[in-house]
């Protein structure tokens, strides 16, 4: 493995690969960092990757959602949406209760209990992060996070295009 510095974080042998910014290759050292804490918080919470993919889902999402809806976000099938909330169900991770509004449909909630134990695991990072974005004056932070969102939204529009077919 090549290595990385501050100045070249990702390494020379991928830089090679491919021509892009130091910026961006930075952008993709995040990501990669974020998965390994991502499966590092999983581990001390005791969740399969899954597992803490979908609490992370649910948590976020801006509205109650089934196990369909979670199956569809976590790209697996219907029924493997629903063997997992059953999973996260016996776990004591969520439960199950009739939507308010269609008493037809389930919706997941994530037991409180949970939450507060991902928000626990969450806080020393977003603490870290928070120290970092205070080295930064106002104008910058805001470039910042113009950025990021950018970012973000083009991140998500490529994930959003269909495979080539080749």
């Amino acid at each position: 493995m090549a290595e990385r510095t501050r100045d070249d974080p990702v390494g020379r042998r991928e830089r090679e690969r491919v021509d892009a910014s130091a910026v961006s290759w930075a952008v993709r050292e995040l990501q990669r960092a974020q998965g390994e804490f991502d499966r590092a918080l999983a581990q001390r919470l005791g969740l399969r990757a899954l597992d803490y993919a979908a609490v992370s889902h649910l948590m976020q999402m801006p509205a109650p959602a089934g196990p369909v809806e979670l199956a569809g976000r976590l790209g697996i099938s219907t029924g493997s949406g629903t063997e997992l909330a059953d999973r996260l169900e016996r776990a004591g991770h969520l439960h199950r209760r009739r939507d308010t509004t269609d008493r037809r449909r389930v919706v997941l909630e994530l037991d409180e209990g949970s939450v507060a134990r991902m928000i626990a695991e969450l806080g020393p990072l977003l603490g870290d992060l928070e120290r970092v974005a205070s080295e930064f004056s106002d104008d910058e932070r805001a470039a910042i996070v113009r950025y990021l969102v950018a970012v973000t939204e083009r991140t998500r529009a490529r994930a959003a295009e269909p495979a080539e077919q080749g």
